[in-house]
């Protein structure tokens, strides 16, 4: 039987350097990471390479997205955050292959 990985989550928050909002949701999602474990990662929308999500981004920031998808922008609601990513752990670990034997 092969052991079962648990679910990794990554969550992206796309920001810039003057961005107040984005101080503030950096500080929440620290409040949301000890109910929920994550892997952080940030991308400042206006360094080179990045002009894709600065064009998307640009009047939004903060954006997060959630093992590359859309979860949430402007300001981080720590209660709903922490529901959104046990639902999106959840949905992970019940679609992983099932290891039967039905050949």
């Amino acid at each position: 039987m092969v052991p079962r990985i648990a679910p990794r989550l990554v969550l992206t928050m796309f920001t810039h350097s003057r961005c107040q909002l984005c101080v503030m949701a950096k500080e929440a999602l620290e409040a949301v990471r000890q109910r929920v474990p994550f892997e952080m990662k940030e991308v400042d929308i206006r360094q080179p390479g990045n002009e894709k999500w600065f064009e998307e981004y640009k009047f939004d920031v903060p954006v997060i997205h959630a093992n590359d998808e859309f979860l949430l922008w402007h300001r981080v609601n720590i209660d709903d955050t922490v529901a959104k990513l046990q639902e999106i752990l959840k949905n992970a670990a019940t679609s992983e292959p099932s290891n039967s034997s039905d050949s």
